[in-house]
């Protein structure tokens, strides 16, 4: 494969020939998993992710519906805080936790007197854990808010 056909050892030299033989087949093998490898783990990161909007940069122009309104979910260490329309609607923790069940139930009502209402700002503390922002996150988009957006508290 390497090269020409072996050579017989011909002369006084003594010198071996310089042409080996590979064996490419555990190289292909070794390829043919590390693609196997990568395109069946290409689709865990679509599994996995959250699709959530920045508020990193500028906010993009967008044209105002009259029946939706400006609905934020504040997370601290008192509970959940949903403001909207100039009110504010305090969701207490329950048990050291968040009462996620009381706040399914407010959104639910949020959902059914507007019903084209699908965007919600969530806004947690610098102290609130990562698994209590996903499962808000969780929450909000169970009961129909699907364009959430993820902003750090003021």
């Amino acid at each position: 494969m390497a090269g020409a056909a072996p050579q017989e050892h011909t002369g006084r030299s003594g010198k071996k020939p310089l042409d080996a033989e590979l064996n490419l087949v555990p190289f292909i093998d070794l390829l043919s998993c590390c693609i196997s490898f990568l395109l069946i783990t290409a689709v865990w990161t679509q599994i996995a992710g959250l699709q959530v909007a920045s508020s990193g940069g500028p906010p993009e122009p967008q044209p105002k519906q009259e029946s939706t309104i400006e609905v934020r979910l504040l997370l601290n260490d008192k509970g959940y805080q949903l403001m909207m329309a100039g009110a504010s609607l305090d969701i207490p923790k329950l048990n050291g936790g968040f009462d996620r069940r009381t706040l399914a139930e407010k959104l639910k009502t949020l959902k059914t007197s507007l019903p084209d209402q699908s965007a919600i700002t969530v806004q947690p503390e610098d102290t609130v854990a990562y698994a209590d922002l996903v499962e808000t996150v969780d929450t909000a988009m169970g009961e129909q808010l699907r364009n959430v957006t993820v902003a750090p508290a003021n």
